[in-house]
């Protein structure tokens, strides 16, 4: 599946053994996360989704992370800014869950130029990866230029949300 470099909008399915292990889930009511991060991503992005550069409704903060697949890490790379259906394609599984199905394909089709069978593809092969992973135990890592940038994320790997937090 070689879409990712030229599609603008791929679905980041968050392994299993992930779920609330985020940025937001630890530092969300703190200022970091709303003034800093948020607000920093907010005005990297011009107050526009990164992606299809809308500039409407609520925009979601969205954190960018890499998977090395080898060694079992996920690591924090980054923020963008998501409009809703943006948000929506990036984490197509819970869309599908919720009821969103077919604005992630509406939109996943809009912003790659796709037909509906390739977009359908894309999202199985999405699935496929996110049972395999999910299968893992993961590790945590930040990229060393977001700790320096916001030295709260040093516990990010240790965070262990409570059980009710996703």
């Amino acid at each position: 599946m070689e879409c990712r470099k030229t599609a603008l909008l791929m679905p980041e399915l968050v392994p299993g053994p992930l779920w609330g292990r985020s940025a937001h889930k630890m530092l969300g009511s703190k200022a970091v996360w709303k003034k800093q991060i948020r607000g920093d991503a907010l005005a990297e992005a011009d107050n526009r989704c990164s992606i299809c550069k809308s500039g409407q409704g609520r925009m979601t903060c969205h954190e960018k992370w890499g998977y090395d697949d080898k060694q079992c890490v996920a690591t924090l790379l980054g923020f963008e800014i998501h409009c809703s259906n943006c948000d929506l394609v990036a984490h197509a599984g819970r869309a599908f869950k919720l009821g969103y199905g077919e604005v992630v394909i509406s939109h996943l089709c809009a912003m790659n130029h796709w037909d509906i069978k390739h977009a359908v593809t894309v999202l199985k092969h999405a699935m496929n990866v996110w049972m395999k992973r999910s299968e893992e135990e993961w590790g945590i890592k930040v990229t060393s230029s977001l700790v320096e940038r916001y030295p709260e994320l040093t516990a990010l790997p240790r965070f262990v949300p409570s059980p009710t937090a996703y």
